[in-house]
């Protein structure tokens, strides 16, 4: 009698032991963790590779061991052909041309790819861009300039052996009026996702976070499944190199400190954990579709 009882508790057991290993790989959840039926969708996307040595490091890492799945590169910076060369052939990394027309570094002077004498309202005395939009705006910008410089651009960025799958701006000039359409026009004709469509940011939930990987959390915590969101960061290290520059009034280190926050955040433990466990989608502009019609 009391080896019949045995006997059954052990069969219940192992039923149980099954029906939980069962349940651990039935859709809607991974490894016991529930998963929603529509999971969030998260583009990454990495911006100035290419400004720095500390950006090409930081954007390679970011993709290696974090969450990027898309890297800007910037054809006039210094630190372009170093970007070319970790980039080229990346293994499930989407690459972009980060449309270049400014340098906002004080202690940075970036050229145009083009001659100067082809380029001139985008320059200042010394041959370089100017240091924000708005002082460009100012001057009303040639249209045809800047087309002729962004493929320029595209043409450097080709040549250095980059897949070049997308194109998004650097401190956003399609505002820029009558641009708008012209950039989309050429993102289609040169076969580029044009990333600067609406795509929607995550979830606001306040500036109550030291740790900008706790906030990534809670913003993706309060996202809706099934639903497409853009991330965009600038990662970099804190670094000797960065922490030398500086844009407008702030002082050098600040941007330093900001951008490697950034890159820890791509790459935080924790942040990889809640992906996988919850399904994420981390998605290539390439997975999107193309620029529309």
């Amino acid at each position: 009698m009391l080896s019949r009882r045995c006997e059954s508790m052990a069969v219940r057991a192992t039923e149980n032991m099954l029906s939980q290993r069962r349940e651990s790989m039935a859709p809607g959840t991974q490894g016991g963790t529930p998963v929603p039926d529509k999971a969030i969708r998260l583009v990454v996307r990495g911006d100035d590779a290419g400004s720095s040595r500390s950006a090409n490091r930081a954007v390679r890492d970011a993709h290696e061991r974090g969450i990027l799945r898309n890297a800007g590169v910037m054809a006039p910076g210094h630190a372009f052909d170093e970007a070319a060369e970790m980039l080229r052939g990346a293994n499930g990394l989407c690459v972009g041309l980060h449309a270049t027309i400014t340098c906002e570094w004080r202690q940075l002077a970036w050229p145009p790819v083009l001659p100067a004498g082809l380029v001139p309202c985008l320059l200042g005395p010394d041959g370089a861009f100017l240091k924000d939009t708005v002082e460009l705006w100012n001057r009303r910008p040639s249209t045809d300039e800047i087309l002729a410089e962004l493929k320029a651009q595209l043409g450097k960025a080709r040549a250095a052996g980059l897949n070049i799958e997308y194109m998004d701006t650097h401190m956003g000039f399609e505002w820029f009026h009558g641009l708008a359409d012209p950039l989309r026009a050429f993102a289609k004709a040169e076969g580029l996702s044009w990333a600067m469509e609406s795509l929607s940011p995550l979830p606001d939930v306040g500036q109550a976070f030291a740790d900008p990987a706790e906030r990534l959390l809670a913003q993706l915590g309060a996202a809706e499944p099934g639903k497409t969101y853009l991330l965009v960061a600038h990662p970099a290290y804190d670094d000797e190199e960065m922490r030398a520059l500086s844009y407008g009034d702030e002082p050098p280190g600040k941007a330093a400190r900001e951008r490697d926050a950034d890159r820890r955040m791509l790459m935080d433990g924790r942040v990889l954990s809640w992906c996988r466990a919850r399904g994420v989608e981390l998605l290539r502009f390439s997975d999107i579709g193309r620029s529309p019609s």
